[in-house]
């Protein structure tokens, strides 16, 4: 009965598009409430559903799971159950943790000439795209025809959609009014990425109307401004590529620094 709970909520959970972690009892000794083989799924929000034995264990595992999520990376955990806190019986317990990531998507706000480039790279990298336009010359399925949903109107209709921790909003209107109305529609939300295009006025005066409304600074970590990589880009299509670099970047942020590149570093 239980596995058939957690084997629905696994089907539930992947049909939602939301990111998990399965933790599951590799191998235990004799007297540790967990039992090999037992099993517990950890949501992004540190929502759980089954058990991998309860009482500190659990709770242990429980935030490795999130950061497994948060870091995209497995983690294999051991737990000497003795000291301070742990349960009399003692014993170990290990514990493979894997996380489990929905879709990415892709916000883009505005439908000019650098959406057009981006929503295709966005696509060849497997995102779920969403461009939205308050004008019908842009947000329409001619110019792009190969995105998964085009919304015209801006930014109310932001509200109206789903942005959580798979999200990745960039910001590129035709003006910066319409650019601070979608900012101000998704700081709050459990993105991760929101990038905005504009000049170090902008974003400095984007940045002071911010504190104006109230939004603190944890709310700011997920900002990008000014938006993408520094590589030089001057076209359309180099800024596209930049944006989608950076993005990249923060997706694999655990994963960067590998010894091969430090090595290209040193030759310098």
């Amino acid at each position: 009965m239980q596995q058939n709970i957690l084997l629905n909520t696994l089907i539930d959970l992947t049909e939602k598009n939301q990111s998990y972690a399965v933790a599951t009892v590799i191998s235990a000794t004799v007297g540790t409430p967990g039992k090999t083989g037992a099993k517990m799924i950890v949501q992004a929000d540190g929502t759980s559903f089954g058990t991998v034995g309860g009482g500190m264990v659990e709770k242990k595992v429980q935030q490795e799971c999130i950061k497994s999520i948060k870091s995209r990376l497995p983690e294999l955990k051991t737990y000497a159950m003795k000291g301070h806190g742990w349960p009399v019986c003692g014993g170990e317990v290990a514990i493979f943790i894997e996380p489990f990531l929905g879709q990415k998507k892709l916000i883009i706000c505005g439908g000019g000439h650098i959406a057009l480039p981006l929503s295709m790279n966005a696509k060849i990298l497997g995102f779920e795209v969403t461009v939205i336009d308050s004008r019908k010359e842009f947000a329409n399925s001619k110019r792009f025809p190969h995105v998964d949903k085009i919304i015209c109107g801006l930014p109310d209709q932001l509200s109206k959609m789903t942005i959580d921790s798979n999200s990745h909003v960039v910001i590129i209107t035709h003006n910066h009014t319409q650019d601070f109305a979608c900012l101000k529609q998704t700081i709050k939300c459990p993105t991760t990425y929101i990038g905005v295009i504009g000049s170090q006025t902008k974003i400095n005066l984007f940045l002071k109307d911010l504190k104006k409304i109230g939004i603190k600074k944890n709310d700011l970590k997920k900002l990008y401004l000014p938006i993408g990589i520094d590589i030089g880009a001057q076209t359309p299509e180099e800024i596209a590529i930049s944006i989608m670099a950076e993005i990249i970047a923060v997706n694999n942020q655990p994963k960067i620094g590998t010894e091969k590149f430090q090595k290209k570093e040193n030759i310098k």
